[in-house]
């Protein structure tokens, strides 16, 4: 399934019921749509929010796939080049007081996903993220493990 949104960040909740409708329609179990859910809203969110210039209407791409035993989610944008796999785990023994700002919803999406890369190509920026599903080790995320983590 594609998805084209231009940058509003109205538009994430109509990439998620669409995915759940095609979650649905493929029997995703409930716990693997929720990790995408979660994953869409950040990864979207963050560049909506911080990849475009105010006022500049641009366009992100969304593909949804299924890929053998995975489910296959592919974002593409023209927004500045940021590579939010990069950045270091936050670290999550200190106090919230005494942690640095950002960073915890990508680790939340990492810690989910059996795959999440990131590449520029062609003045773009290309996110791959991927859940087992099929009765696949790993197949239902430890959501609990990624809140420990959070918390």
């Amino acid at each position: 399934m594609a998805i084209r949104i231009s940058n509003d960040l109205d538009e994430i909740d109509g990439v998620i019921e669409r995915f759940n409708a095609f979650a649905a329609g493929h029997g995703i179990p409930d716990a693997v749509r929720r990790t995408f859910d979660i994953a869409f809203d950040e990864l979207l969110n963050n560049i909506i929010s911080y990849g475009y210039a105010e006022g500049a209407e641009r366009w992100i791409a969304v593909d949804i796939r299924l890929v053998g035993d995975e489910l296959e989610v592919v974002i593409v944008d023209d927004a500045v080049a940021f590579d939010p796999f990069a950045r270091a785990a936050p670290d999550t023994e200190l106090s919230l007081e005494d942690r640095a700002i950002g960073g915890l919803g990508i680790h939340l999406v990492t810690k989910m996903m059996d795959r999440a890369t990131y590449e520029r190509d062609d003045d773009k920026n290309v996110m791959v993220i991927a859940k087992r599903w099929r009765g696949a080790p790993g197949a239902q995320p430890d959501l609990q493990e990624a809140k420990d983590d959070a918390d």
